[in-house]
C-alpha cells in the first residue's frame, strides 16, 4: 500500500514539475439552448367534431355565415362569396427534448372561417409538459393580440415559464413564447 501511495505521489510531482496545465473549469450548461417549434398538421372538422369542441351551432361547418352572425366588427368584413363555414383544429408546440429531459408549451386552438374572415376562435386549450430535470412554472395567456374575429386572420400568444434543475449547477429559468397566426381559409403559421 505504501508503494502505491509513493508511486501516486511521484506521478503527481512529475505532472506539476512538467508544467502540465490544469483542466479548465467546467462551464455551466444551458438547459434551454435548443427550444424550437414543433411540426403541426391542420385538421378540417366535421360539424359533429366542431360541436364537441365548443363551436356554437350557428357557426358549425357547412352553415352559411354572414357578418351579422360571425363578427362583432362589421366594418372589418368584406364580401365572402358563398360564406360557407369551415372549422379547423391543430396542436401547436414550442420547446425541446434534451438529454436531461423535456419542456414544452402547447396550445390546441379551434378556429372557423368562411374563406374571407375569421368567424370563431378558441385558444383556451393549452398546457405544459415537462420531464426529468425540468419543471413547469405556469403560463401567461393565451390571448389574442393581432387580427380579429371578422378579419382575414387572427393571432394568439401564450408564454410558458420553465425551470431546469440540474443536480450540480444552480437552477436556470426560461420563458418560451408560442405565437400563431390562423387564417380564415384554414392555414396557420408560427409567428
Amino acid at each position: 500500500m505504501k508503494l502505491i501511495t509513493a508511486l501516486a505521489a511521484a506521478v503527481a510531482a512529475l505532472a506539476v514539475a512538467s508544467g502540465a496545465p490544469a483542466a479548465p473549469p467546467v462551464a455551466q450548461q444551458d438547459g434551454f439552448a435548443g427550444a424550437h417549434a414543433a411540426s403541426f398538421t391542420v385538421k378540417k372538422l366535421t360539424p359533429g367534431e366542431a360541436r364537441k369542441l365548443g363551436v356554437p351551432e350557428a357557426l358549425l361547418p357547412g352553415k352559411t355565415v354572414d357578418g351579422r352572425v360571425a363578427a362583432p366588427l362589421p366594418d372589418a368584413l368584406g364580401p365572402c362569396g358563398l360564406c360557407i363555414q369551415t372549422c379547423w383544429v391543430t396542436t401547436f408546440g414550442t420547446g425541446d427534448n434534451t438529454a436531461t429531459g423535456s419542456y414544452w408549451e402547447y396550445d390546441n386552438p379551434v378556429w372557423c372561417g368562411n374563406g374571407s374572415w375569421i368567424t370563431y376562435a378558441d385558444v383556451s386549450r393549452h398546457w405544459q409538459s415537462v420531464s426529468i430535470w425540468y419543471s413547469a412554472d405556469g403560463e401567461a395567456g393565451p390571448w389574442f393580440d393581432g387580427g380579429c374575429v371578422g378579419c382575414v386572420s387572427i393571432h394568439f400568444t401564450v408564454y410558458g415559464y420553465f425551470t431546469w434543475h440540474p443536480p450540480v449547477w444552480p437552477a436556470s429559468h426560461s420563458t418560451l413564447r408560442l405565437g400563431v397566426w390562423m387564417q380564415a381559409y384554414g392555414a396557420a403559421a408560427y409567428a
